[in-house]
């Protein structure tokens, strides 16, 4: 089985190079490129306009394998993620060699919040006549919106080792180990921890928020109750 030779991650995020999802892709580029191989990232948000998208799309249907990287956006894919899957259904052309991953993170600790966005690209793959190589979940995402996976220590010691395990096997066009991609998708932290993180910092943002006077004057406001 020969190599890998090209790969472009598509940054589904909308908050482009400031989120956390960017923060994989770079991990995920530089492993790539370590290993010789042509690598790109492109991010959807600067791709909303329709011509800007078709272009786009065109370019994504020559590399060996497509990345997807994004965050959970209401238990599903994110809507200028979506936009380029269906653009990419409506263009398509005859069959040929290529590949999907996926990888998306959300807020929740708990990983598997992620499941249902996994299935859709795994869906997404079926129908384009793509090779589904697998997909990684992560908890607590925004954990590394400000900070590099290498920098963030032991915190993503499991997800760096899962990730160095995918891109090994992807390198050799083979599919992401289970072992893999079950590292890479354990929880940062315990999840006692997790939750009791996410309670004590989510209840401190809604106080910082309440300070400000016009959110003050309507956090009681009841539109809908019943009389």
């Amino acid at each position: 089985m020969s190599n890998l030779k090209s790969v472009l991650i598509l940054i589904g995020s909308p908050k482009g190079k400031k989120s956390a999802s960017n923060n994989f892709a770079l991990y995920l580029e530089d492993k790539f490129q370590e290993k010789d191989i042509e690598t790109e990232k492109a991010y959807l948000v600067e791709h909303q306009k329709p011509e800007r998208l078709r272009e786009l799309v065109k370019k994504a249907s020559t590399p060996d394998l497509l990345i997807i990287v994004a965050p959970l956006y209401i238990d599903s894919i994110p809507a200028i993620t979506i936009n380029f899957m269906e653009e990419c259904y409506k263009s398509k052309d005859d069959p040929h060699e290529q590949k999907l991953m996926a990888l998306f993170n959300s807020g929740f600790p708990e990983p598997n919040h992620n499941d249902l966005a996994i299935k859709m690209c795994k869906n997404f793959a079926s129908k384009m006549d793509m090779e589904w190589m697998g997909g990684i979940t992560i908890g607590m995402g925004a954990a590394f919106e400000s900070i590099s996976l290498t920098d963030a220590g032991g915190m993503a010691r499991n997800l760096r080792k899962g990730l160095d395990a995918a891109v090994e096997s992807l390198s050799q066009n083979k599919k992401m180990p289970s072992e893999a991609v079950l590292t890479a998708s354990k929880p940062l932290l315990p999840l006692f921890l997790s939750k009791f993180f996410m309670c004590y910092f989510g209840e401190r943002l809604w106080k910082r928020k309440v300070k400000d006077k016009a959110v003050r004057k309507k956090m009681h406001y009841r539109p809908y109750k019943v009389q």
